[in-house]
């Protein structure tokens, strides 16, 4: 969890103008003696204080691919994996795992089949 930017200007400030030492700024303002260093270093690097935007990696398939994917399982509800991700393949020109592609389908609440029936 990220400080909010007050809390991080107050503790750059409690070392800096308040005279105190940084393992006293750490228990005052219940923080880690990391955090405090690293405060003081953007401080003197003179870059921002706030915090950085969390995030992570883009999301392979896009609105344009889960739509495809919606069509593939609408014309052929029984479709294994490998079928939209050959539909995938054919319309979008996107490589997908099977993996991902069963999780896309999961969040989005479509049905399933991870392999053909045996007859």
């Amino acid at each position: 969890m990220a400080y909010p930017g007050g809390v991080r200007v107050r503790v750059v400030a409690a070392v800096a103008e308040g005279g105190l030492s940084i393992p006293e700024t750490a228990r005052i303002f219940q923080v880690g003696l990391t955090f405090v260093k690293k405060m003081l270093r953007l401080r003197r690097a003179g870059a921002s204080l706030e915090p950085r935007p969390g995030g992570g990696p883009i999301a392979l398939l896009q609105e344009k691919e889960t739509t495809v994917l919606r069509q593939a399982l609408r014309t052929r509800p029984d479709a294994t994996l490998e079928e939209p991700q050959q539909a995938l393949a054919d319309k979008c020109q996107a490589t997908a795992g099977l993996s991902t592609i069963s999780r896309c389908l999961q969040r989005m609440d479509l049905p399933r089949k991870k392999q053909s029936q045996r007859q």
